[in-house]
């Protein structure tokens, strides 16, 4: 989290750090400090200490179990939100402009998400056929056979004449007449599951296998892990002496849960409506490249934020950075080699709850509620459920189109 030592610690022992650099420096000493030795910490306990009164109990109800949250934008940015503290730093960027660069990752990342889903379903859907006919304009007869097939918005001689792309004499029984060409292009979601063999729909099941692992397997997972990371913040920042703000961070998580659900929705419609190997396959990339692409850009932020010191500290603070996202023993041990009793941060060898970084938390999920724990069930449901739903429905759908359906049979044909 924010600041490695707790603020009354800090205030007790003279110049003690709340936080220490990310590599480990002193204000004196930027570039030769190595890691702090621990010689004055006694080992009495399967944890470390100086004082034993200052570990909560609660702390120490085993057994212990690690978990790492995922280190995308999503989940960097709702650290930094969680964090924010008004004794420490401020979330907003227009108050604080240390953190503009994490707001315009997480608007880039989620923007670009929701913006390339919106243009391949909305504003330029996809075409799996592209038909042309060719129709006497005049023929009434012709130009409603051509409104029934989806080529015209109305059987009127004047919708056929405006959606000609071409025109041409010919001889028709001895007669010369004017015949216009007119193309219909049918977007994904009207053929789905309309055309293919067998080894189609087996490529079919195996892209979308492909797309559906890369979600749930990772990208469910971040979110699933925030939403554990968030009870679990619940109930440890109270026993480290703090008071718990910012809850609507959790609403982070939740936009990567939204974005996930509508990338897998959407690929496995696109995939089950091409028919054409090829298109199939890049579909399936693509759609895994989209559902990924927030790790890529987590990298830059990251180095970013753990360099940036936080300004405007009180005085008996030293030096504290964004984030800590690397284990080191001097995230909770003092350069004098003494233990922070009261710190956020703890050693790989202690049976104790607490943080190893910004990403990786030692705890016993026994020992506090977790609220969250139904919800991302829930979640986990939905995202098996509500996909192939929906293709189930597309496919219904595209047949209906095709066939002509009976709504007051299932599956039946209608006269219209």
């Amino acid at each position: 989290m924010g600041h490695r030592h707790s603020r009354a610690e800090s205030s007790q022992v003279s110049r003690s750090r709340p936080g220490a650099s990310f590599d480990n420096t002193s204000r004196s000493d930027s570039s030769n400090k190595a890691e702090p030795s621990t010689p004055s910490v006694k080992v009495k306990f399967p944890f470390r200490c100086e004082d034993r009164s200052k570990i909560p109990d609660e702390l120490l109800e085993g057994p212990f179990d690690d978990f790492q949250i995922a280190e995308d934008v999503y989940a960097t940015f709702y650290l930094l939100a969680r964090n924010a503290t008004p004794e420490m730093y401020s979330i907003s960027p227009f108050r604080n402009p240390d953190v503009r660069i994490a707001w315009l990752y997480l608007l880039f990342i989620a923007g670009s998400q929701i913006f390339v889903i919106a243009a391949i379903t909305v504003l330029y859907p996809p075409t799996v056929q592209q038909e042309t006919a060719f129709v006497n304009c005049q023929n009434v007869t012709a130009v409603a056979a051509l409104r029934v097939r989806g080529f015209l918005e109305a059987a009127t001689a004047e919708a056929c004449e405006a959606a000609w792309n071409g025109k041409f004499e010919a001889d028709v029984r001895g007669r010369t007449v004017m015949m216009s060409q007119i193309s219909h292009a049918t977007e994904f979601y009207h053929l789905v599951f309309a055309s293919g063999n067998y080894v189609i729909l087996i490529l079919r099941l195996v892209c979308c296998t492909w797309v559906f692992s890369e979600v749930y397997l990772q990208e469910f997972s971040s979110v699933r892990a925030l939403l554990r990371y968030h009870d679990f913040s619940r109930w440890f920042l109270p026993l480290k002496g703090e008071v718990v703000r910012n809850s609507w961070a959790i609403c982070v998580p939740m936009i990567q849960y939204i974005v996930l659900m509508c990338v897998t929705t959407v690929s496995f419609l696109v995939i089950c409506a091409f028919d054409e190997p090829f298109d199939i396959v890049m579909n399936s990339l693509a759609f895994t490249f989209i559902a990924e692409v927030g790790s890529f850009f987590n990298e830059p932020l990251v180095s970013r934020m753990a360099a940036t010191a936080v300004q405007g500290l009180p005085a008996e603070y030293d030096e504290i950075k964004y984030l800590y996202p690397e284990y080191r023993l001097s995230n909770a041990i003092r350069e004098d080699g003494t233990y922070t009793d009261q710190g956020w941060y703890i050693c790989d060898d202690e049976e104790k709850a607490g943080l190893l970084s910004d990403y990786r938390v030692r705890h016993n999920e026994d020992a506090y509620p977790q609220p969250h724990k139904r919800t991302a069930k829930i979640l986990e449901i939905l995202i098996f459920v509500l996909p192939p739903l929906c293709v189930l429905v597309g496919a219904l759908h595209s047949r209906c189109r095709k066939e002509g359906c009976d709504l007051t049979s299932v599956g039946g044909k209608s006269e219209l």
